[in-house]
């Protein structure tokens, strides 16, 4: 199944959702779908809908992270399956990206929107004084 990406505008964040499998020859989408977004403040990846990552598409995630840090972007990645969790864990790469979930969201008092999985979609809320 090819990725399929979608950018969803949230003011300062944009959450950038992908569907299929992140691996060698399906990143492209997903490098052009998040540097376009070099405006924003924070640009979470919903990963909820992500079958398969292999070493290319963590290599694409360790170049967003590096490109995201030297742009002054907040990274998130969201709501990542048990099989996507499990090889960041792996690859210690959990202690390197903000990883949200559900739970992290609620007991935050974020914004909660549907995501295109059906599933709740949660977002940091940025609160102007």
């Amino acid at each position: 199944m090819m990725l399929g990406v979608t950018i969803h505008d949230l003011r300062e964040t944009a959450v950038v959702r992908c569907v299929g499998r992140i691996v060698m020859g399906e990143t492209e989408t997903l490098r052009k779908a998040v540097l376009s977004q070099s405006s924003r403040q924070t640009v979470v990846l919903d990963l909820a809908r992500v079958d398969a990552i292999d070493g290319t598409g963590i290599g694409l995630l360790v170049f967003l992270h590096g490109w995201a840090r030297a742009v002054g972007i907040d990274l998130q990645l969201m709501n990542p399956t048990r099989h996507v969790r499990e090889l960041l864990q792996l690859t210690n790469l959990d202690s390197v990206f903000k990883i949200l979930s559900l739970d992290d969201a609620v007991s935050r008092h974020e914004v909660v929107v549907p995501s295109a999985a059906g599933l709740p979609l949660t977002l940091p809320m940025s609160v102007s004084d």
